[in-house]
């Protein structure tokens, strides 16, 4: 038992030194994730992403979107779409047409609010009032030829969120959630080997009887 709780703590204290044995650039450059769901729809004034604003918490981070087609349209597909700031690039970033009831999972990196990254290629994003506007190609333009059809914004937190948008999105920020349920996990386990180490250690006293018998605490 004893030979089994000494292999057990070492176990655990090279994990927990594995971290720091890390390059200090590793640990810090480490880019955050934030998954989240984007959906398409038909609503009362016409096709229209739910959210129309992702707030993001921090620049860099990485963005996994779910994009649903969630129309109720067989005909109407839907795009989740990021171009380049003149336009000239399109679909730098974007989901492809999506039948209704089918999804498309797309990923990528924003580095600044001027600047993403997909796959190997980085670029300006088309700019909005307040961050980076993503769109739906067939939607873009609404019946009256006018640019304010199925449009929607990252924004970084902080930035002003006011008007019709309804409420943003922030999503799940993964690497924090991961890191505290490791750590609950970590303490619990090394509470254990710790008791264990202990106890093997002191073979005279197993017995709890005996133990107590000769008075000792």
């Amino acid at each position: 038992m004893r030979r089994i709780a000494l292999f057990v703590a070492i176990g655990i204290l090279t994990v927990f030194a594995a971290p720091s044995g890390l390059p200090p650039a590793a640990a810090q450059n480490a880019v955050p994730k934030l998954s989240l769901e984007v959906v398409g729809t038909t609503g009362a004034d016409g096709p229209v992403f739910v959210p129309i604003v992702i707030t993001i918490p921090q620049v860099p981070i990485i963005l996994n979107i779910t994009f649903i087609n969630n129309d109720t349209q067989p005909l109407n597909f839907h795009t989740f779409t990021i171009d380049n700031e003149d336009r000239s690039s399109r679909g730098l970033v974007d989901s492809g047409f999506i039948r209704p009831g089918n999804r498309s999972f797309l990923e990528f990196t924003v580095n600044s609010m001027t600047n993403v990254t997909n796959g190997a290629v980085s670029f300006t994003p088309e700019a909005s009032a307040r961050g980076i506007r993503f769109y739906c190609i067939p939607h873009r333009i609404d019946v009256g030829g006018q640019a304010a059809g199925m449009i929607g914004e990252i924004v970084l937190a902080g930035a002003p969120t006011g008007g019709d948008e309804g409420p943003a999105d922030k999503g799940v920020l993964i690497r924090a959630y991961w890191i505290g349920m490791i750590g609950i996990a970590a303490m619990i386990g090394w509470i254990g080997v710790s008791y264990f180490v202990i106890k093997s250690s002191t073979p005279k006293f197993r017995d709890h009887r005996d133990h107590m018998r000769k008075g000792l605490p």
